[in-house]
């Protein structure tokens, strides 16, 4: 019984309901609801284009800076390109508009303990 669970949980539909739940909730600033869904080993890197530096964050300080305000809080408009498995690992190729932002980004999830973690995001971010 448990394992038909934990096949019924990791497919598509599964994976793009978590995606979409993260990014609602960090647009609308809702650590409380997200900080469970990042792996403790969450990394990113972040372009913005025109700038030639990279940007890299951990878990801590993601959530900090959501917490913050320095990130997040601007509702997105999400284009789920392709989604893609690899044994234990999701991939969500993403474009995401705001209105001040456009985003072409890589996640990358993790499924432990029968639920996906979000472990790795690569995003190319550019102004309007």
């Amino acid at each position: 019984m448990i394992t038909n669970q934990v096949v019924e949980e990791k497919n598509e539909e599964s994976l793009k309901k978590e995606f979409l739940f993260i990014m609602k909730n960090i647009d609308e600033r809702n650590v409380s609801e997200i900080e469970s869904k990042f792996h403790s080993d969450y990394a990113d890197s972040v372009y913005i284009k025109g700038n030639n530096t990279i940007f890299s964050s951990n878990k801590l300080n993601y959530i900090q800076s959501l917490k913050d305000g320095k990130i997040g809080g601007v509702e997105r408009e999400v284009n789920i390109q392709s989604v893609d498995f690899i044994d234990q690992f999701g991939f969500i190729k993403v474009h995401l508009e705001s209105k001040v932002m456009n985003f072409h980004s890589m996640y990358t999830f993790y499924f432990e303990e029968g639920k996906w973690k979000l472990i790795k995001a690569v995003v190319v971010a550019e102004k309007k």
